[in-house]
């Protein structure tokens, strides 16, 4: 029986690879070599001068995203919206939660840089009603929500307070429980 030679087969060549593709690989590469978050990609401890938070965080108002650390033990920052009434500043994300509202579970403290200063702060989940009304109210105006779309009415607020250092407790007499005030 006769064999007929079949021919072999030949790695097909596809059309070249694009430029852009390299590149790419080596931006993320080098991305995940740095701390810093980058547009949605998180990153780790937060760089820049310490300092003492502001009394009136209004000027959030000029501020489109702030980083936000969490884990002072294995840091994870991220971008993040954020918008500030007279003393305070607030977060948001959604109903469900994400990775960084269960690492709060772990520990509540956390540092937001805004610019180059970084503030230490500590996140309080916000659950009165009317707190959670004006931040709402807050996010809407400056992100320009839809009343219709507005997550954060739904969603999980953190306001993020002053931490008290114990040195300020017992100079200040801080240190009585809550109750007792």
């Amino acid at each position: 029986m006769d064999s007929v030679p079949r021919p072999t087969a030949r790695p097909r060549a596809g059309p070249p690879c694009p430029p852009w593709r390299g590149v790419a690989l080596v931006a993320l590469l080098a991305l995940g070599g740095c701390s810093e978050p980058f547009g949605f990609i998180p990153g780790g401890a937060l760089e820049g001068n310490e300092a003492m938070p502001p009394f009136d965080w209004s000027t959030l108002a000029d501020v489109d995203d702030v980083q936000l650390e969490f884990r002072p033990d294995s840091p994870y920052s991220i971008n993040i919206w954020a918008v500030g009434l007279g003393a305070d500043a607030y977060v948001a994300t959604f109903e469900d939660g994400t990775r960084w509202t269960e690492y709060l579970r772990e520990t509540p403290d956390v540092r937001i840089r805004v610019g180059a200063s970084i503030y230490r702060l500590l996140a309080v989940r916000v659950r009165d009603a009317e707190e959670r009304e004006r931040v709402s109210a807050a996010f809407a105006a400056k992100y320009d929500i839809d009343e219709d779309d507005n997550w954060v009415a739904s969603g999980q607020v953190f306001r993020l307070d002053r931490r008290v250092e114990a040195a300020q407790v017992a100079r200040e007499g801080l240190n009585s429980a809550p109750s007792d005030r």
